[in-house]
């Protein structure tokens, strides 16, 4: 079986590196020279939506997916008469849209928070009004790592919508949270569902650091995966679909983004679990049956953000797995990730703390 991949990133990588034990083939377009994923296929260097490419596509593959959400909806959709396309064009829609992706959570009725809809500075004053000033004005698209977000507490509103470029935006309430969560989500082609644990998240400028697995409380975890269920059904979704969360002081979940990939706080699965969320996607499009999910061991993952460390000290120590993703250096760029796998959970933030020191 041939599987073609729209981006060819450290997530592209990831799915074939970890699938290479499998009878797959791989085409990955990119649009860069020599992408991460290059390490372990051929990459086609070509735009997203250039019609030659999707043709040779529909031609050689038997399956196609994506490493990133910013691939044009409608390349999917021009895909998807032809052969098996996951996730959907129009789930992509939705999670490159915040403002669909709110009234998905209203329709399904999962709690997030309050917003309101900004096309123009008329828009985001009568937002302010109704919202409040303890609000953040984020754009509708292209909003990863925390880019295109806005505060605006006693900020100056008009010169906020021209630091947003006057794009399409909503403004959405402040939520005072403890922690952040984030669930990862099979669906396969027989519509069964698996789980990996609940993850907590800690963020440095808006781009994840740390994720730790796993959470360990039931409720929240039986809880999350109601709605995370729920959202997958209503979308008739395939593959692996991830919910952010907000986990505010009194234990209540609050959706606050969705990715229809594999996502970087699962990463500690390839280690840490008996099916990483890679082989767990990849098996999910080609209709395998999902494998039921156990974890080895507790685990955490470390982002390696802008430059890498000198790796000596860390290579000392046990259970530790470092991964790179050969790009160049770049301020807040993911160059690669550490994974942590202990048996128990002080000896494992230990190691945190430890690595934390040395790549600080």
């Amino acid at each position: 079986m041939r599987i073609g991949i729209l981006g060819g990133g450290q997530l592209a990588m990831m799915m074939v590196e970890t699938t290479q034990h499998l009878d797959l083939e791989y085409i990955v377009v990119d649009p860069a020279e020599n992408p991460p994923a290059s390490k372990f296929t051929n990459c086609i260097r070509a735009e997203f939506d250039d019609k030659k490419m999707l043709d040779m596509l529909i031609k050689e593959c038997d399956v196609v997916t994506i490493d990133f959400e910013n691939v044009p909806a409608e390349s999917l959709e021009y895909l998807e008469t032809k052969i098996q396309v996951f996730p959907s064009s129009q789930s992509l829609r939705i999670c490159q849209d915040r403002k669909m992706e709110k009234e998905l959570f209203i329709k399904n009725n999962v709690k997030a928070a309050e917003y309101q809809n900004v096309s123009s500075l008329e828009d985001l004053k009568n937002a302010v009004k109704n919202i409040g000033k303890d609000s953040i004005l984020k754009s509708r698209k292209f909003g990863y790592d925390g880019k295109n977000q806005f505060m605006i507490q006693n900020n100056d509103i008009e010169k906020i919508w021209i630091d947003c470029k006057k794009i399409p935006s909503i403004l959405e309430k402040k939520i005072n949270f403890k922690t952040e969560l984030s669930l990862i989500g099979v669906r396969d082609q027989k519509k069964e569902i698996v789980f990996y644990p609940l993850v907590e998240n800690i963020h440095k400028k808006g781009i994840l650091r740390i994720s730790v697995s796993d959470y360990g409380n039931n409720d929240l975890q039986n809880q999350a995966e109601k709605i995370l269920k729920k959202i997958m059904e209503s979308l008739d979704y395939i593959g692996v679909l991830v919910i952010e969360f907000f986990l505010t002081s009194d234990d209540v979940l609050i959706a606050n983004e969705m990715a229809p990939r594999v996502h970087n706080s699962g990463h500690w699965s390839i280690e840490g679990a008996n099916i990483s969320q890679f082989e767990s996607h990849i098996n999910s499009i080609i209709g395998v049956k999902n494998t039921q999910i156990k974890i080895i061991k507790k685990s955490a993952m470390i982002n390696l953000l802008g430059t890498l460390p000198k790796f000596d000290k860390i290579y000392k120590l046990d259970n530790v797995f470092i991964h790179k993703y050969n790009k160049k250096e770049r301020a807040n760029r993911k160059l690669g990730h550490i994974t942590i796998i202990d048996d128990n959970d002080q000896n494992l933030k230990k190691k945190i703390n430890s690595i934390e020191n040395i790549i600080n």
